[in-house]
């Protein structure tokens, strides 16, 4: 793992930024003992981390690994050791008993293998005059905004675990997510949270990606992460911009989250995939893991469905009648919300619509691998 460290520093790190290991421990973990790597003569010349979490939906678990901190020593590239590596994590996931890989990156590496694009995101702007009629329409909710402070994580865990979906968090996961800063060391910035107290209780809070001088940071401030009602939510963004002195914060926020999206629609926003891509090791185990969701979200509903792998990550669907064999990019789209591959597929998605897209969070906040 130190050798992992130092390699993955070499390729993504100045020297400016932190090491690889304080942002992201649960790559270097010795405990987990996940992460794989090639060696050359006992050097270690390739290497992916890999990280183990629960999403939860609802009252689904789904097991769900990461893959970050992908790299390879530029002196032993082009020769397949990270297609070989990432095949042996396949393995590896299929037999942890897990549904998805998450993947922080996007390029033919993965593509190939059917890591694809997923789900839909808004990003909204908040700038000075969305701030201003943000809280000119929230004005009456009684909320007082302010940094965070030790007595808030107990409050804070209840908040997040209070949400549809969600990556699953202890109060000392939540901490130690907040002081890593594992998204925002990439980028230059640095994490500030805010708290938005009704009638003296912590109603919401908001992880904000902010500058970090004298660094130059290489995005816009952005919301990491969020907890709590709607419009309590709304003014954290509202109130951020003078408090944490920004122009502007933008705010991604997944299409299931309808009390945010209400609390916003004055403010512009863009619709986009969810960050990164997702594999589905195998999509009967992920629809049997949805299942305990679907009896609450869709009771009597999804009994009827049945998926099969058909290989080459096609998935022969069934459904109340109707049938179809789905190439891999239509079954994530159908899954998990977009429409790349399901133009032919209209019918379908219309008679599962009280079963998918699934909630899903978003995959660039605080769990960043």
């Amino acid at each position: 793992m130190a050798e992992a460290v130092t390699l993955s520093d070499s390729i993504f790190r100045e020297a400016q930024q932190i090491s690889m290991k304080p942002a992201f421990p649960d790559v270097f973990s010795t405990a987990l003992g996940q992460s794989y790597g090639a060696f050359e003569d006992g050097k270690l010349v390739s290497f992916m981390g890999l990280v183990p979490v629960t999403i939860r939906i609802g009252k689904a678990a789904i097991g769900t690994y990461q893959l970050g901190s992908v790299g390879t020593d530029p002196d032993a590239r082009g020769k397949g050791y990270a297609s070989l590596i990432l095949q042996r994590i396949f393995e590896h996931i299929d037999k942890a008993g897990a549904s998805l890989l998450l993947i922080s990156g996007g390029r033919s590496l993965y593509t190939r293998v059917n890591c694809l694009p997923f789900g839909v995101v808004r990003r909204y702007t908040v700038d000075a005059a969305a701030a201003q009629a943000l809280q000119s329409r929230h004005a009456s909710e009684g909320v007082q905004v302010r940094d965070l402070e030790p007595t808030d994580w107990l409050y804070m865990r209840e908040l997040a675990g209070a949400r549809l979906a969600r990556f699953e968090h202890s109060v000392t996961d939540l901490a130690n997510l907040v002081q890593n800063e594992a998204l925002v060391s990439c980028i230059k910035m640095k994490h500030r949270v805010l708290v938005a107290d009704r009638d003296g209780k912590p109603v919401a809070f908001l992880v904000a990606a902010v500058p970090n001088p004298p660094l130059v940071p290489k995005r816009v401030p952005f919301l990491i992460e969020a907890a709590g009602d709607g419009p309590a939510v709304a003014l954290l963004a509202a109130h951020a911009l003078k408090r944490l002195e920004l122009e502007q914060i933008q705010l991604p926020v997944s299409v299931h989250e309808n009390d945010w999206l209400e609390a916003l629609e004055s403010v512009p926003y863009q619709e986009e995939p969810n960050q990164g891509t997702v594999y589905v090791i195998r999509p009967e185990r992920l629809i049997e893991q949805l299942r305990p969701f679907w009896a609450e979200a869709a009771p009597g509903r999804h009994e009827a469905l049945r998926v099969q792998s058909a290989g080459d990550g096609r998935v022969k669907l069934e459904y109340d009648g109707l049938s179809a064999d789905l190439d891999p990019q239509a079954f994530i789209s159908l899954v998990f919300g977009g429409d790349e591959g399901m133009a032919e597929h209209s019918a379908l998605r219309s008679a599962l619509k009280e079963l998918f897209p699934v909630p899903f969070p978003f995959t660039a906040g605080l769990n960043y691998v």
